[in-house]
């Protein structure tokens, strides 16, 4: 296992959520090598893990992500870091804080780009369905399981017993949960559902610019580019996928964020109102 540092050596930039920890992507600096280097140590054999960053120029985003390097990689650079001397963890971006980011205008490149947020069991039969059982299986041990369930805090084990040599185990933080919207049709939903900010996913379709593509058979990958999508090839990754993390402790409740968030916003359009009122008032007496 590898040794979590007191004060990490490592150093991260990325963007503030306002009211949320900060965000920043995996890339080719002293952390992202380290934690690939790591990676393709532990699962060496397995081109669905390992990865060759050695084309990559100093600060380019780690790329070619899927959810089996996504869950390899995650718990390597967590561990890596430790804390830092705020005290600041990280965490792998989950699907709310991911559409909390994107709301706000903090998400890099998110319209280029995509990421593998979760995975979702929409039940234990056809595609992926022995991972689905293994998981569900697991997931059975924090609580009642009810479909479709979403699934993050993963990690990655090799395991030959499985397609591609592969599985899933929850780890530590793991979190499941319910979330209904998923096992219907595919549809378009509003940018500003409420809803997204909670779970990571719209609580109702119908219109809107952004499509939700949904699945009713095993488990999938959870991805969001523009849209949300739940894919279910697992090992499928391009140069477009990307992995974050959130520095810091993400709030319990992103809908009470999120009202501090607009609050925010709120006062300080006020703050610059009554600026702009005042310079008029002035100019008004010239």
């Amino acid at each position: 296992m590898v040794g979590a540092p007191s004060q990490p050596k490592y150093e991260v930039q990325g963007q503030p959520l306002i009211a949320v920890p900060e965000i920043f992507q995996l890339r080719n600096k002293e952390l992202g090598r380290e934690a690939v280097r790591l990676m393709n140590e532990r699962f060496a054999g397995n081109n669905n893990v390992v990865l060759d960053i050695s084309g990559l120029q100093e600060d380019q985003p780690i790329a070619y992500s899927n959810p089996y390097r996504r869950f390899a990689l995650g718990p390597i650079v967590i561990e890596l870091y430790g804390k830092d001397p705020d005290g600041r963890t990280l965490q792998l971006l989950t699907p709310a804080l991911s559409e909390l980011a994107l709301k706000h205008g903090t998400l890099l490149d998110a319209r280029s780009t995509y990421e593998d947020l979760a995975v979702v069991v929409c039940s234990t039969k056809e595609t992926n369905a022995q991972l689905a059982q293994h998981l569900v299986e697991q997931a059975r041990g924090m609580g009642e399981v009810k479909f479709p369930v979403v699934i993050y805090g993963l990690q990655t084990v090799k395991d030959d017993r499985f397609p591609n040599g592969l599985r899933f185990d929850l780890g530590d933080v793991a979190v499941a949960y319910t979330v209904p919207i998923l096992s219907g049709k595919t549809g378009n939903f509003d940018a500003s559902d409420p809803s997204l900010v909670i779970t990571g996913f719209p609580g109702e379709l119908g219109s809107g610019n952004r499509t939700l593509y949904t699945a009713k058979q095993g488990l999938r990958r959870v991805g969001r580019n523009r849209d949300l999508i739940l894919g279910g090839f697992l090992p499928l990754s391009y140069e477009a996928g990307r992995v974050s993390f959130v520095r810091g402790e993400a709030p319990q409740n992103l809908e009470a964020a999120l009202k501090a968030v607009e609050a925010e916003v709120g006062r300080q359009e006020g703050a610059i109102e009554a600026r702009k009122a005042k310079a008029l008032e002035i100019l008004g007496k010239h």
